[in-house]
């Protein structure tokens, strides 16, 4: 029975924390913005004010210079005739003198003022010593975008406010397209999913939603990969069970003609004289066909039966070394090297070890014959974390990638003769084991048949 399938969706439980969210980030950052905009008005303005003070004083010092030199030139009268002198030399100031006879004149300041219909102005109040009596110099000037210091203000500052808002803003434009550019790769992705591509998008630098959908993609791509395997092997099973009993009937047919044949041929070899007479050569080639129409025959039958399995715990070792054993002989008189490597340690698995024996087998007759001479057939076994993995690779001509796609498809051959069933054979030896076999390779690079036994399903002790 199959297991249930997997809902992949994300329930409430796994919803992503709000601290992860896209939006937040957009919204902090666009927080981070408005400060950066107010601390940097708020901090050039002060400036501003500090800078037109500076110059307040540096002006004020002018003023109160030339109206000392009146008072020392012994100035008496009215204080308004020397304020307009004063305004005169000083264009576009407004002074005012006070005295402050017998009073204590307020200290020196200079400070922005605002007005009551809006506009700011700069004034500065600095006590005057006139023949030993106290007087309170104040001047005024009005902040209008006319003045020198408004127009170093609107060139210097507004410029530097821009250059603090456009590095922000691009901050935040980069900082957002560092967010969603893994949905332009999701989007490609999804793009060759709709071409029959079914490969995963890397989750590489994404975070929050963006991790979380990518993720999900890569889980509805592992489902359609496993239902398309699914698919690929029930019609594999389909093509196989229709072939097996087409090929049943006809092995049953052809047995008993071919079991005639047979007894006939030896029946006339007695007759010429025995099987060293000239007559009796067409007769021996006759038997020879014979035979090997018996292998395709119990061919057919090994296909369209299923066989049972009888595991037991086999030393996958020292079963492989049999196999190299029986073949070295026939290695030799090709002129190929036939050579084993071992490294499960011997590990026993859960096999039956005559069905493992035959597959084995029928791997390294195609490889002996795949090789030409002076060439090598190396088996290796070994362990990894899950699998215990028999690899054979030979130096033969390879196959192109068409040929390998239909390799372990029953009666496609490449030989002169074959039938393609032992291939097909071993395919199912190996997948009724639990295990998975695979032949890579290419033209002029020889070939490699990995087969491999998951350790959770064979593993003897």
């Amino acid at each position: 029975m199959s297991a249930p399938p997997q809902d992949n969706r994300i329930s409430a439980s796994q919803a992503l924390p709000w601290r992860n969210t896209l939006f937040l980030r957009v919204v902090l950052l666009c927080g981070v913005l408005l400060l950066c905009l107010f601390a940097a008005v708020i901090t050039i303005t002060r400036h501003f004010f500090q800078e037109a003070a500076q110059q307040m004083e540096a002006q004020t010092a002018d003023i109160a210079h030339s109206v000392e030199l009146r008072f020392e030139e012994g100035f008496q009268g009215d204080y308004k005739g020397l304020e307009g002198e004063v305004m005169d030399l000083h264009k576009g100031f407004d002074i005012r003198l006070e005295d402050y006879a017998g009073e204590a004149a307020p200290d020196a300041s200079f400070t922005i003022e605002r007005r009551g219909d809006g506009s700011f102005v700069r004034v500065a109040r600095v006590p005057l010593m006139n023949d030993g009596r106290r007087v309170l110099m104040t001047a005024t000037v009005t902040m209008l975008p006319q003045t020198e210091i408004l127009r170093a203000f609107t060139n210097k500052y507004l410029l530097a406010v821009t250059a603090v808002f456009l590095a922000a803003l691009g901050m935040m434009v980069w900082v957002i397209w560092r967010a969603l550019h893994p949905l332009r790769r999701l989007s490609e992705s999804c793009a060759a999913v709709s071409s029959g591509h079914l490969e995963p998008v890397s989750t590489r630098g994404a975070s929050g939603e963006v991790f979380a959908l990518e993720t999900t993609f890569n889980r509805m791509i592992a489902s359609l990969r496993e239902k398309e395997t699914v698919e690929a092997k029930l019609r594999q099973a389909q093509r196989l069970s229709a072939l097996g009993t087409l090929a049943a009937g006809v092995a049953h047919d052809v047995r008993n003609p071919l079991n005639a044949i047979k007894l006939l041929s030896s029946h006339a070899m007695d007759l010429v004289g025995g099987a060293d007479t000239p007559a009796a050569r067409p007769l021996q080639t006759i038997r020879t066909e014979v035979g090997r129409l018996e292998e395709i025959v119990s061919g057919f039958l090994s296909l369209a039966r299923e066989s049972e399995l009888h595991p037991e715990p086999t030393e996958l070792d020292a079963l492989l070394q049999e196999c190299v054993r029986l073949f070295q002989r026939e290695a030799g008189q090709r002129g190929v090297r036939l050579q084993g490597e071992y490294g499960t340690g011997g590990l026993r698995l859960m096999l039956d070890p005559k069905q493992i024996n035959r597959a084995v087998l029928n791997v390294l007759l195609n490889a002996l014959e795949a090789c030409p001479e002076g060439g090598r057939v190396r088996l290796f076994s070994r362990l990894t974390d899950r699998a215990c993995q028999v690899e054979i690779r030979d130096d033969g001509p390879g196959l192109d990638r068409e040929t390998l796609e239909h390799v372990f498809d029953p009666y496609y051959t490449t030989k002169p003769g074959g039938t393609g069933l032992g291939l097909s054979i071993t395919r199912g030896v190996i997948e009724e084991h639990g295990g998975v076999i695979e032949m890579t390779g290419s033209p002029g690079q020889g070939c490699q048949v990995l087969i491999s036994f998951p350790l959770d399903r064979v593993r003897a002790d």
